[in-house]
């Protein structure tokens, strides 16, 4: 059995974390797999948009396999998540959309704050237990102050306790909840489709600037030119006639 599912539906990828019995937790093998695809995303011109969920009805993920890292500990050294999976989702420099379709824990939750959109389903929890477990949640206690507010980001780090989907939405930690999964994967489509009908290198120049200024001061990140130049691009021609000729544009990439 495959530790990872890929598959493309038009211009759209779907990444499905595929250990149900293991509540999706993420063992070396999964996190080779895991970086393996999001390269291939990486390099598919005609993908557009990854959306990446679990399998069974339990977890999306429970985090990184604690069993793993006492039975074979050099494995879990060698590998860690932080400097590998984390970036590689960030740097992609196409969106990614996370459908937490039940717990994100741990590294599960992180997955979630890589992501560009989070959709969550009514009934998930979501948290980093890591102080709990002695280990340092080093990517979430980065991401997570800039996404959320300090002192929450704080609370949920210091005690590592596990929050609902709508505690998440009411700290804007996710965008969406919704009723069940059908409706979160139908939603997370629908999201996908709207980011198709925009420009591939816009929406790439967007990621990027998103990112890459992040930290920046305001009047600074200002002055940076980030990511492709659209002005120069046939797909600016293209959309400016379309919009006059009241047509959907169709989108070279170039």
């Amino acid at each position: 059995m495959s530790l990872i599912e890929y598959e493309k539906k038009g211009q759209i990828a779907y990444l499905y974390l595929n250990r149900p019995e293991k509540r999706n937790a993420i063992n070396s093998e999964m996190s080779d797999n895991l970086l393996d695809y999001l390269r291939e995303y990486k390099e598919d011109n005609d993908a557009r948009v990854l959306i990446i969920t679990g399998k069974g009805e339990k977890a999306f993920c429970s985090g990184r396999d604690l069993k793993e890292s006492k039975e074979n500990p050099e494995a879990f050294k060698r590998k860690p998540l932080r400097g590998r999976l984390f970036n590689a989702m960030i740097e992609t420099y196409k969106p990614i959309i996370s459908a937490v379709n039940g717990a994100a824990v741990g590294a599960g939750c992180e997955i979630a704050l890589a992501s560009d959109i989070r959709l969550a389903s009514s009934d998930c929890k979501l948290g980093m237990p890591e102080a709990k477990r002695g280990m340092g949640a080093t990517f979430g206690a980065t991401i997570l102050p800039k996404l959320i507010s300090p002192s929450l980001a704080a609370k949920m780090l210091y005690t590592g306790q596990l929050i609902s989907s709508e505690e998440a939405l009411n700290i804007g930690l996710v965008d969406e909840v919704l009723s069940d999964n059908e409706e979160l994967m139908k939603r997370a489509h629908e999201i996908g489709e709207q980011i198709c009908d925009c420009a591939p290198l816009s929406v790439q120049r967007i990621k990027e600037t998103i990112w890459k200024t992040m930290d920046v001061p305001l009047f600074q990140a200002l002055q940076l030119d980030i990511g492709p130049n659209v002005y120069e691009s046939e797909d600016r021609l293209e959309g400016a006639q379309a919009f006059i000729e009241k047509r959907k544009p169709v989108w070279k990439g170039r």
